[in-house]
């Protein structure tokens, strides 16, 4: 009889703490007991056989035993809290799964995924040619970056075009959008973030932000609780991390919702991705079967995310 193990599930490891793991490799055994009995067990990546052979006309069926094994994940900032609770319900299937996933932003995942460090990496963004050899890309969610003010600023529309003025500097006022005679407080993810990159992209032709109070944020949250704490702060945030404090306001007249960005009204979106590589452990490929199956699609909707499918 095979005894189960107690599975563990830890988030917010750091890289450092992933990068140790040693990785299983497939063993064949064969032993044959006192009593006559052949036992065979072949052992592979995804699953265990385990085979007994009696006497002829009274072999047994092979039983199939719960997945096992240990995952690492890091990269988006954005995309770990979705994937903790698609891992909550993976291995409440699975429980001899064990999932590390940690932060770090998107380039990191990125890397860790080229340098086999990881099974799976995290991206909150388009990967760029270079970045994709040898990548597979695995989408499970739409995000929808919504740009957010303070809940008391008046301000409820802004132009694309003048989005991308505030970011570089040529609007610095929130007179000059309707608001009151304030400085606008320009709120910045840090480098390495997807939401960073995937708002660069699309909103400002990825020339560098230049606004002259500009204020950098490492996590969403702590966008969040910038743009909550100041009333004459703008930031953009995924609509997994929306919160209390902070009001989203339409850009060209299009509220963000998981609708208008299916259709395509809604212009900053970017897609939130597993990467996986060649170093990447087998046991990957069924969390990420699972992620993008209806279960996990539900846990994405259910979230507040936009389905991939």
């Amino acid at each position: 009889m095979l005894t189960e193990s107690r599975a563990s599930h830890r988030v917010g490891r750091t890289v450092a703490d992933l990068t140790g793991r040693r990785r299983g490799s497939a063993r064949r055994g064969c032993s044959v007991a006192p009593t006559g009995l052949i036992h065979l067990a072949v052992y592979v990546p995804l699953f265990l056989f385990c085979v007994s052979c009696r006497e002829v006309g009274h072999a047994q069926s092979p039983t199939v035993s719960p997945l096992a094994g240990r995952l690492t994940f890091a990269g988006s900032t954005t995309l770990q809290p979705l994937a903790h609770e698609i891992g909550t319900a993976y291995t409440a299937a699975h429980p001899e799964v064990i999932l590390d996933i940690a932060a770090g932003g998107s380039v990191v995942g990125i890397e860790a995924v080229h340098d086999g460090t990881v099974d799976i990496g995290m991206a909150s963004r388009s990967l760029e040619p270079a970045e994709a050899e040898g990548i597979e890309q695995h989408q499970v969610a739409v995000d929808v970056i919504a740009i957010v003010v303070h809940q008391s600023n008046p301000v409820e529309d802004i132009s694309l075009a003048r989005l991308r003025d505030v970011y570089l500097g040529r609007i610095t006022d929130w007179s000059d959008l309707g608001g009151q005679e304030e400085a606008i407080l320009v709120v910045v993810r840090g480098m390495n973030s997807g939401t960073r990159g995937a708002f660069d992209k699309i909103v400002l032709g990825e020339m560098e932000p230049s606004a002259p109070q500009l204020e950098p944020a490492v996590a969403a949250s702590d966008v969040a609780a910038l743009v909550a704490g100041h009333p004459n702060a703008i930031g953009y945030l995924g609509f997994g991390h929306l919160k209390l404090g902070t009001k989203v306001i339409a850009v060209d007249g299009v509220v963000p919702t998981g609708e208008t960005a299916r259709d395509g009204l809604y212009p900053v979106v970017r897609p939130l991705l597993f990467l996986t590589g060649p170093l990447t452990h087998p046991l990957a490929y069924g969390f990420i079967a699972f992620a993008l199956g209806e279960e996990g699609q539900g846990v994405v909707v259910d979230r507040g995310w936009v389905p991939a499918h």
